[in-house]
């Protein structure tokens, strides 16, 4: 079944009238480290531009005045590290913050060390809210994937066809040629949802629902993109859509935005931050009720 446009407008819950920032949606985004400040930033960015009313960026201190000085407008929590990573310390931090957000998401240039291993097995166990693990929480996900049977919400994994072969153990090509089979068999043995990004996106809940995304572009293969994703599904999630609703609609919208993009700025010239842009345009041509 392909994701239609009258699926993505009623995933997305019109704004009260008497909203605050509060009831819009809040998004707890824990990303980045030394080199990549700039995962973190484009996923929260994305999840601003995407309607969350707050966004909790959780990031090491070492990078904290880049993200700062890039979006101002998110609320900081810096963890102070004695690497470039963030470790298990960071759940500490964290914790507090998690009854009030409506969705948390982990794995945007986070890294890939032993250290991150912890805080991920952490937030599987813990984390009531919906999850979207993305990214290097991917990679790490793929040596601790016996973790997921101790999961305490609904989860999300956001692979591409490289992450998604880590994560079952076979090779790019296998999963190249079996999209679908890859997908479905995955979200229904660990009990998560699963969105395998590439041409025509497929997205899996663990009840062996399955739709597929018709929009997107060449344009969208470009770094950082796999961050906006992020970014917008994580704001649709927290503000009570469900998480496979939240993960259809994101992708629709991402690939949208991307196409509204490569037609101003062709194919080859189009960035991440330029998808971020032009989400405005793309939730203005799906016209749906926003309040």
């Amino acid at each position: 079944m392909i994701i239609s446009e009258e699926f993505v407008k009623a995933a997305l819950m019109p704004v009260d009238e008497n909203a605050n920032k509060y009831t819009r949606g809040s998004v707890m985004i824990i990303a980045g480290s030394y080199g990549m400040a700039g995962a973190a930033v484009l996923s929260a960015k994305a999840a601003m531009r995407s309607g969350a009313g707050i966004v909790r960026l959780v990031v090491p201190d070492s990078i904290y005045p880049v993200c700062a000085s890039s979006l101002p407008e998110a609320v900081y929590t810096p963890i102070k590290s004695s690497g470039a990573q963030l470790d298990v310390s960071a759940y500490e931090s964290a914790e507090p913050y998690f009854s009030k957000v409506g969705a948390v998401a982990f794995g945007p240039g986070v890294g890939t060390g032993e250290e991150v291993s912890d805080l991920l097995i952490s937030l599987v166990r813990n984390v009531n809210v919906p999850l979207i693990i993305d990214a290097d929480g991917i990679n790490v996900l793929s040596g601790h994937i016996d973790i997921l049977k101790e999961k305490s919400s609904d989860i999300l994994l956001t692979p591409h066809e490289g992450e998604m072969a880590r994560l079952i153990g076979k090779d790019i090509g296998f999963v190249r040629n079996n999209r679908l089979e890859c997908a479905v068999d995955f979200a229904a043995k660990w009990g998560v949802n699963l969105l395998l990004k590439g041409k025509n996106t497929i997205i899996a809940s663990p009840d062996s629902r399955v739709l597929v995304n018709p929009t997107g572009t060449p344009a969208l293969a470009t770094a950082g993109s796999g961050d906006v994703l992020t970014g917008i599904i994580s704001a649709t999630a927290s503000s009570g859509t469900k998480l496979f609703d939240a993960a259809c609609a994101g992708a629709y919208i991402h690939g949208l935005s991307g196409e509204l993009a490569a037609e101003d700025f062709g194919v080859r010239s189009v960035i991440a931050s330029d998808i971020i842009e032009y989400l405005k345009d793309a939730f203005k041509a799906l016209d749906y009720k926003e309040c």
